[in-house]
Formats: C-alpha cells, structure tokens, sequence
C-alpha cells in the first residue's frame, strides 16, 4: 500500500511538471557554443540569461524542498493505520499549493528569458529542443513507432 501511495504522489508530482510547452533547453544551454552559435546569442543576451536563471534557481531551489516536503507528507498522511480523509485532504492542498508556487516561479523565469530572446532565436530554440526530443525517442528501447537502431542483420527475425 505504501508503495502504491507514493507512486501516485509521484505521479502527481511529475506530470505537471513535464507537461509544461513553454519550455527552453535543459541544462545550461547559453553557455554551449553550438546552441550559442545557432541561435545567435549575442554576450549580453548570454548574460542576462545566466543572470535571470541564477536569480530564479535560488528561490526555486526552496521552493522545490517546500513542494518534496508537501509531498512527503501528503504520502505519509495518506499511509495512515486509520484513514481520515480530511487531514488528506489539508495535506493535499498543502501540495498543490507548494506545487504551484514552483510552477509560477518556473515560468516566470521562463518568461523573463523569452523577453530577452528575438523570435527568430526563440523558433530556433524551439527546433533544437524537438530535435533532442526526437533523438531521445529513437535512442529510446521499444519507442512505440520507432525503429530499432540496429542494422537489419542484427534484429531477430520479425523485427
């Protein structure tokens, strides 16, 4: 049972989460001269973001410990001998309350970096990222439509 509850809260956690479009590149993407190079990022473009992310990543990085926090014991109210869906109930709007103060500095930040970015640069971030997506899915083992990566010797027969 315990295990069920906190594979839902995972669940929960990270769909959202996932789910978001307005999206940019993971990691530190204005500090990686092809991307820079591709995108035409000028060095105050650069800067501004490297500033922006840094400004945001530290109030992020509490409200990420208040969200796993919120999680933790909405997992633990819900694992209760004895059931009581109203302090589930508390706990759960604790987390989504948590939840979406994440998200709102998530894409706040998201939002000052687009400011910063030409629309063409923007279109062109957009293209990488469905080009990294496309290429995690093809590396991807059993991709539902995907082919496998191994020459056609090498698959078993029906493959």
């Amino acid at each position: 049972m315990k295990r069920l509850v906190i594979c839902v809260v995972v669940l929960l956690v990270a769909s959202p989460l996932m789910a978001n479009e307005l999206d940019v590149l993971p990691g530190k993407w204005w500090e990686d001269e092809r991307i820079v190079n591709h995108m035409e990022l000028t060095e105050e473009q650069r800067e501004q973001i490297r500033d922006i992310v840094f400004e945001h990543a530290r109030l992020m990085i509490d409200l990420k410990a208040d969200f796993d926090k919120a999680a933790l014991d909405l997992a633990a109210t819900v694992d209760q001998e004895v059931f009581d869906p109203a302090p589930v109930r508390a706990a759960h709007a604790v987390f989504q309350t948590a939840r979406h103060k994440l998200e709102n500095e998530r894409f706040e930040m998201l939002i000052e970096v687009r400011q910063i970015l030409t629309y063409k640069q923007w279109q062109k971030i957009q293209e990488v990222k469905r080009r990294m997506q496309q290429n995690r899915d093809q590396l991807r083992p059993g991709a539902r439509g995907q082919q496998s990566r191994r020459p056609p010797a090498e698959r078993p027969p029906g493959f």
